[in-house]
């Protein structure tokens, strides 16, 4: 075994609640001026995204998964998440705050973090693909750093086939065992000999 395999398997450590907190508190004090509310902030083993904020809650919740694929990205994920503790949603407000503390728009693409997505687009800059649930006017969050240029504007590439046909829920198909097909009652039979014969 080659030593890019040991190192390719090695766990990824990634830092603790505490840790997280103190990098929260430094973060608040160097680039928010000591202006953003105190928030908690936790690590979630079943999220796919990098990260999620609820700001009336003032809790940070970070992505196990998707940092343990990316643990460079924890910083930018904290900052990109303490940036909507004062903007809710992306619009131009919270881009032009994000480049200025530095912090990307959207996250990294990886196996799992959109397991219903139906169209992948590449950035004509970088060519990283995306993969997305629905259409529209994408930018890479990497290239682009908050400004909406052409050249950052994502190209879709191609659609992928789905199972489920269009109008219905895009949830993934469960197997179930096959339900028995209970004959039909003939006349002159009793219902519960009817049912005792679907236990022969």
């Amino acid at each position: 075994m080659s030593q890019l395999d040991l190192l390719s398997r090695a766990p990824v450590v990634l830092p603790d609640e505490d840790e997280l907190q103190r990098r929260f508190a430094q973060f608040n004090v160097d680039l928010f001026k000591s202006k953003l509310p105190e928030a908690t902030i936790h690590w979630s083993t079943r999220m796919r995204i990098a990260g999620t904020c609820h700001r009336h809650r003032a809790l940070i919740t970070l992505s196990r998964p998707y940092h343990e694929s990316f643990p460079e990205d924890v910083d930018d994920t904290l900052k990109h998440e303490m940036i909507h503790l004062r903007y809710s949603g992306h619009g131009p407000a919270f881009r032009r705050e994000a480049q200025r503390v530095g912090a990307s728009i959207h996250c990294r693409e990886y196996e799992g973090i959109h397991p219903r997505a139906k169209y992948v687009y590449t950035c004509p800059t970088c060519w990283r693909e995306f993969r997305r649930t629905k259409p529209g006017e994408l930018f890479c969050g990497r290239c682009s750093k908050g400004r909406l240029l052409p050249q950052f504007q994502l190209v879709l590439k191609r659609e992928l086939e789905t199972r489920n046909s269009v109008g219905l829920s895009a949830r993934p198909r469960v197997k179930t065992e096959t339900r028995r097909t209970a004959p039909r009652v003939r006349s002159g039979r009793s219902v519960l000999g009817f049912v005792l014969s679907l236990f022969d």
